[in-house]
């Protein structure tokens, strides 16, 4: 094996009352919160009532829905940290993340910073642009990761004429984390617009959006937040709205939707407007209560416990001789310091193969940027660190 196939977990992670809310803890070793993630029994049981409410009462819960989905605005709103007036509803970040890039006044002589090991979601929007003459630069990320410096150096060789940064909070591949507020800064200096892909982050990690000056953070629920795929989080600067060109227009875009006629075209000032239609109550539903669950643990509570697990995954990893990639497990780097709850290492064996028998013992891990990925969550503990390990040390000898 190459290493000490009985070398101990490090960090012993207790476990944790809210395990019993994701029954597939006792069925499988799942570490693919990055990839799509169970929902929670609360997620269920919000799923069931909506749907109860729905074949029989619907005209009484009409109105109970619209106002749930404004108290699930405000508690998004208040997991970002940013106003409420600025937090909209999306089905993906995909659909966050085009919103911006469409809805931008862009086009010849203005360029846009990507970095090109980013997930498509936060690449194709962008290269969109090219039709109109916009520069998308690609900042080139090693497996050492991305840093505030690559960043700030490309907008001083861009001399003002770079009008977004759109990079992720957390590197999809590595789970390196990005010094938001640092960026920020760089891109403020430089009058730039600062565009976050924030689904590896939301629910795993605190974030600030306020505090770190950031004018845009997008997030589907079905990765950490432990929702259904569908729905999904966006949160836009005040400075950012005041540009932004709704894309879609619908009767929910103005301020008097409830009047249908006669027809008034003033839109809604906040970003709202950009929900022009329906909004999917039962997304919403399931999405509130994901939120809702995040909000009862403390997602301080889980980027701790995210960065124990990680920390213990990486410790028996090493001892077994697997290199792990990211700027955070670099030698003398502290990566409980900018922690996240992803772990890749580069196996012995081709990835796939290893992934499958890993899936074979119930590991269920992915293939990414030529490694395995590990991605655990807040309910577990070190039970399964040491079911992942043992698993992984059976599909090796197996594979040889």
């Amino acid at each position: 094996m190459g290493g000490r196939a009985d070398a101990p977990v490090a960090g012993g992670v207790e476990p944790s009352p809210f395990r019993r809310a994701f029954p597939i803890a006792d069925r499988s070793i799942f570490l693919d919160h990055a990839g799509v993630a169970p929902i929670s029994e609360p997620v269920r049981e919000a799923i069931e009532r909506f749907a109860a409410e729905a074949l029989v009462e619907m005209p009484l819960r009409y109105p109970q829905w619209e106002e749930h989905a404004e108290e699930t605005r405000r508690a998004c709103a208040e997991l970002v940290r940013c106003d409420p007036h600025q937090l909209a509803f999306v089905k993906n970040t995909s659909e966050g993340l085009s919103f911006v890039a469409e809805g931008l006044d862009l086009g010849a002589g203005d360029a846009v910073v990507v970095a090109d090991r980013e997930f498509p979601s936060n690449v194709y929007p962008w290269w969109g642009l090219r039709r109109s003459g916009v520069e998308v630069r690609m900042l080139p990320v090693g497996d050492e990761g991305l840093g505030v410096g690559e960043v700030s150096r490309l907008l001083e060789e861009l001399r003002g004429r770079a009008r977004v940064v759109a990079l992720s909070a957390v590197s999809y591949g590595t789970g390196d984390r990005l010094d938001l507020a640092a960026v920020a800064a760089a891109c403020r200096e430089h009058g730039a617009l600062f565009v976050v892909d924030g689904i590896q982050a939301v629910g795993a990690v605190e974030l600030d959006f306020r505090r770190d000056g950031l004018d845009c953070i997008v997030a589907d629920g079905h990765k950490w937040l432990c929702a259904p795929e569908g729905c999904g989080l966006m949160a836009l600067s005040d400075r950012l709205l005041e540009r932004l060109r709704p894309t879609q227009l619908g009767w929910k875009s103005v301020m008097e939707s409830g009047q249908y006629h006669p027809y008034d075209f003033r839109l809604r000032p906040d970003a709202a407007r950009l929900e022009a239609g329906s909004l999917s109550f039962l997304g919403v539903q399931a999405l509130a209560a994901a939120v809702e669950l995040v909000e009862r643990v403390g997602v301080a509570t889980i980027e701790r416990r995210l960065a124990s697990l990680t920390g213990a995954l990486a410790e028996g990893l090493r001892a077994r001789g697997y290199r792990l990639l990211g700027r955070r497990w670099r030698e003398g780097a502290d990566p409980r310091a900018a922690a996240s709850g992803i772990v890749t290492f580069v196996p012995r064996a081709a990835p796939e193969r290893l992934r499958q028998e890993l899936w074979e013992r119930g590991a269920v891990t992915k293939v990414r940027f030529g490694g395995i990925r590990i991605a655990p969550h807040h309910y577990q503990d070190a039970r399964d660190v040491v079911a992942f390990l043992d698993a992984l040390d059976a599909s090796e000898a197996k594979l040889g």
